[in-house]
């Protein structure tokens, strides 16, 4: 075999070990998700002024940099102070991620969370907070409706009449072209 194969070879299968690498480590990363590290790590990146883009959807990063007209620094953490511990009071799966409800205590007191991550993108999609509240409850989600139950249909007439025409009231050019729509 020249070294040119070989070299192409070995390069190949590195990239194949690359790929099942790249394919299995974050799922493993997803299945040790700890919303409580998250939200510890979140409030440091929003006590300091360093929020990772990387870390938030689209829709929760640009309504931050609003927030905190671009700065990524919430005063009102900053002033609880490190945090010490966080506590999750509810989760709520749903379809595409959790919602979890949480409260973080600071050197200088609370903070309650609602924290929605996505099971799709891996984000922090969701993200509100109050300071010294009691915790925030999550919503209920909807109940099901009951199945309904099918009822035979009937069986149609034997010579079904035809659709009438529209009166001459009809004022719609759309109702004289298609008469069986209207």
């Amino acid at each position: 075999m020249s070294s040119g194969l070989r070299a192409r070879t070995r390069l190949a299968l590195a990239a194949c070990l690359g790929l099942v690498l790249m394919l299995e480590a974050p799922s493993a990363v997803r299945a040790q998700l700890d919303a409580r590290s998250v939200l510890m790590q979140m409030i440091l990146q929003l006590q300091t002024g360093t929020p990772n883009p990387t870390w938030y959807g689209a829709q929760l990063w640009q309504t931050m940099a609003v927030q905190t007209r671009g700065t990524g620094i919430y005063i009102p953490l900053v002033q609880l102070g490190r945090v010490q511990s966080v506590t999750i009071n509810e989760e709520l799966p749903l379809p595409t991620g959790n919602l979890y409800s949480m409260t973080a205590n600071h050197q200088n007191g609370t903070s309650t969370w609602l924290l929605g991550i996505s099971s799709i993108t891996w984000r922090i999609e969701y993200a509100d907070f109050l300071v010294g509240a009691a915790p925030q409850a999550l919503p209920q989600p909807a109940p099901l409706p009951p199945p309904r139950q099918r009822t035979p249909s009937p069986e149609p007439p034997a010579n079904p009449s035809p659709m009438p025409a529209p009166g001459p009231d009809s004022p719609s050019p759309a109702c004289k072209k298609f008469p069986n729509l209207c």
